[in-house]
């Protein structure tokens, strides 16, 4: 049982790892803002569930750019079950990060979003 709990641990470290290399080079690139068109409260994935607040908000969003559509999703931060469900709704804006080179690659920062969300973004 020990070795499944080192695999784990070391698949969650490189995730991570892998994780923050993404959001240092997503912080250089052009913001704009999108419109959000799905939610759903899930689970809290293994790096935001904490004791007490095991649902995150996902929430897919779109955007327009040179007359072309992107989109992609989104996680709050870890909640509990009937907070997420009350936050998780409405139409709102998120700011959000793209590649120049790729609008496919998006990322939504936490920094980014402090005024115009209801919930603490889990910068992805």
């Amino acid at each position: 049982m020990g070795g499944i709990f080192l695999i784990d641990s070391i698949r969650l470290w490189l995730h991570r790892r892998s994780r923050e290399k993404k959001l240092r080079l997503a912080a250089t690139w052009p913001t704009t803002a999108a419109e959000v068109n799905h939610w759903a409260v899930l689970p809290a994935d293994d790096e935001a569930n904490a004791f007490g607040t095991p649902f995150q908000i996902e929430a897919g969003f779109h955007f327009k750019l040179n007359g072309e559509y992107y989109g992609g999703y989104f996680r709050s931060v870890a909640m509990a079950g009937g907070e997420a469900e009350r936050l998780a709704k409405g139409e709102l804006s998120v700011n959000i990060r793209y590649n120049p080179a790729d609008p496919d690659a998006t990322a939504v920062l936490a920094e980014d979003n402090k005024e115009n969300l209801p919930f603490q973004v889990f910068s992805s």
